[in-house]
């Protein structure tokens, strides 16, 4: 698969992250809203998370969360460089440097993604 234009795969990842909200025990069988899961999540970050944010801001604070494997997104090498070409972010012949990179920096990218959806959140409202 070739790489696609950073808002194609971005929207790739957000959907994805908003799938993921959809098994947490609370939700299941719950027809939420896009709305309502991008506020399911953070209402859900800011109640377990909220006291990092002061100390090293909310990207950090989103990506420490996610480390910690808050929701369930890959976290395995193998599966964060397998999602990684799924969702066209990466083309699909990665050198070694390539795939150790993706992988130091995807719960930063990942935090970034839940960002913009809190963005997606305050442009509806």
């Amino acid at each position: 698969m070739k790489k696609l234009h950073y808002t194609k795969y971005h929207e790739n990842y957000k959907n994805y992250i908003l799938d993921c909200i959809d098994v947490e025990d609370d939700l299941i069988n719950k027809e939420l809203t896009r709305k309502e899961k991008i506020k399911y999540l953070f209402d859900r970050f800011y109640s377990e998370y909220s006291f990092m944010v002061e100390r090293v801001g909310k990207q950090k604070a989103i990506e420490e969360w996610l480390s910690g494997l808050a929701i369930n997104i890959p976290y395995t090498y193998t599966d964060i460089i397998e999602m990684a070409k799924n969702m066209g972010s990466v083309d699909s012949d990665l050198t070694q440097v390539q795939e150790d990179r993706i992988c130091e920096n995807y719960f930063n990218f990942m935090a970034c993604m839940v960002l913009l959806l809190e963005n997606e959140l305050k442009e509806v409202a």
